[in-house]
């Protein structure tokens, strides 16, 4: 299950967007699954059994504190509980600004963060024995906050992309660049060396999520509806967008959940 998500601290603004946890007493084997949503992120997680993360047909057993990529393809953290799982969004230029990974490398893929790094750190080692979130929480934060020593975040970049989450990826990336006083080529430029995406890119994947909470949203809003609202041109454009991203056209989808 998870929790009310708690708010990213104000010293870590530019380099967080959203913090969320799960956890769970049972026994049992759950399959989380994450999809595509433009921010790469950072984990911690506490389980009796290994965790396997699954892109498409690879997989790979993670360490309890590891960095993720770009999700352009669906997801899959298998995990046994009783487990605890805390994820970070972070903003993509300070991964590697301060983690030292080229921020093109992660896509689709995931990197263990060693742990010399953290196993000093009090609050991670009495999260494990505690099996408890809050220190989770805790920890995972503070761990960033020491890694953004020294980090200057492009104020312009994050504006940008701010820009872009705000108006739900519906918006015209030329009239972005010209409100910043850049060329159009000058911002794609910074994003593909920041956030390994182009500003179209990621545009897509706003709406693409923004779509998918209104179908998480509990309402039943038609899907044509959806798509006309989030500013796709028409229903079968959504269709193809959102079975890219999630393998699944939008009523399979909502009929699953």
């Amino acid at each position: 299950m998870s929790r009310p998500n708690p708010k990213i601290p104000k010293d870590l603004q530019y380099i967080a967007k959203d913090i969320f946890i799960f956890e769970s007493m049972n026994s049992k084997k759950e399959v989380l699954p994450f999809f595509a949503d433009g921010f790469p992120g950072l984990v911690f997680f506490h389980s009796n059994a290994p965790v396997k993360v699954i892109v498409g047909k690879l997989s790979k057993i993670m360490d309890p504190v590891f960095i993720y990529g770009q999700t352009l393809e669906p997801i899959q953290i298998e995990i046994e509980g009783p487990y605890f799982f805390v994820m970070v969004q972070l903003f993509p230029s300070f991964v590697e600004a301060s983690f030292g990974i080229p921020i093109a490398e992660l896509t689709n893929s995931c990197w263990t963060i060693q742990k010399s790094e953290w196993i000093d750190e009090t609050k991670f080692y009495k999260a494990i024995q505690q099996h408890s979130t809050t220190l989770a929480e805790e920890a995972i934060l503070e761990y960033l906050c020491k890694k953004s020593k020294g980090f200057l975040p492009d104020l312009i970049l994050h504006s940008c992309l701010q820009t872009i989450i705000d108006t739900n990826g519906n918006c015209e990336i030329f009239k972005i660049a010209n409100d910043f006083k850049m060329s159009e080529r000058t911002l794609q430029r910074k994003f593909q060396n920041y956030v390994g995406l182009t500003p179209k890119q990621f545009a897509t994947i706003i709406r693409f999520q923004t779509s998918l909470f209104e179908m998480n949203a509990g309402k039943k809003s038609k899907l044509t509806d959806i798509a006309y609202n989030i500013g796709y041109a028409d229903q079968s454009h959504f269709i193809r967008q959102f079975k890219s991203f999630t393998k699944e056209k939008p009523f399979q989808f909502r009929e699953k959940k």
